[in-house]
């Protein structure tokens, strides 16, 4: 089959599922309505340089979104904190998984595409009471974290980026040949739906998961989901439709 399918990401963010569309002859079309801004949350830096010498020995890093991983690096490079950047890592989806591996880091878990995923297999894996920093966005899912401190263990959050709305203006033309959206969170469903003028395109509508299902539900969009929270199930499934 041939066409294209819309997604609620930047460019930079497509080429793991890009290539996984590669052999069924589908194209990605970048519909970024969120655009990335660094943030320096120097009180959560300042917490976490007064415990180094003990995070340093026995903390992890977890990461949650390629985005996280270069803009951690050189945040401790800034803060002066370099021996966290010998953390064990884990990470959700491979795609996270690579990108900290590019960055340098050593990742040693690789959880499913979701962070509810890799909390129960950290949980399974790690019984002693563990410290996780958690570099994240300033708007982010609550799965991972809470999965974790249900589990028994600490999780201290560091903002190292945030999404900002992408005024319509600057957001490209949808093209025609769409075979199908796909809503990457809540946020972005919401920002879709008034980038396209306050009606869903006329195609089918995928979601990764649940939540983003039923939020993207609550505004009048329909969306089916892949029997599994990743990508390659996502592609399976858009290859097959």
């Amino acid at each position: 089959m041939s066409g294209f399918v819309l997604i609620t990401r930047h460019p930079s963010d497509c080429a793991e599922l890009q290539a996984m569309l590669d052999p069924c002859g589908l194209k990605l079309r970048p519909f970024p309505v969120l655009r990335l801004s660094e943030v320096h949350d120097e009180e959560a830096w300042g917490a976490v340089t007064e415990r180094l010498s003990d995070l340093a020995a026995k903390a992890w890093l977890v990461l949650a979104s390629p985005r996280a991983p270069e803009r951690f690096a050189a945040a401790c490079r800034q803060f002066g904190v370099e021996e966290l950047l010998e953390l064990p890592v884990a990470a959700v989806g491979t795609g996270t998984a690579d990108a900290a591996r590019r960055t340098g880091f050593r990742v040693e878990q690789v959880g499913p595409g979701s962070g509810a995923g890799l909390a129960q297999q950290l949980a399974r894996e790690i019984v002693d009471p563990t410290t996780f920093i958690f570099a994240c966005g300033r708007d982010r899912r609550s799965e991972l974290p809470r999965g974790l401190c249900a589990a028994g263990h600490e999780v201290l959050p560091i903002v190292v980026y945030q999404m900002d709305p992408t005024p319509p203006r600057e957001l490209p033309p949808l093209g025609p040949s769409l075979e199908a959206v796909v809503l990457t969170s809540p946020r972005a469903a919401q920002l879709y739906l008034e980038g396209v003028g306050g009606l869903p395109l006329p195609c089918r509508h995928w979601a990764l998961g649940t939540t983003t299902q039923t939020a993207a539900a609550a505004i009048g969009i329909e969306c089916l989901i892949p029997p599994e929270p990743n990508l390659e199930s996502l592609a399976e499934e858009l290859c097959k439709s």
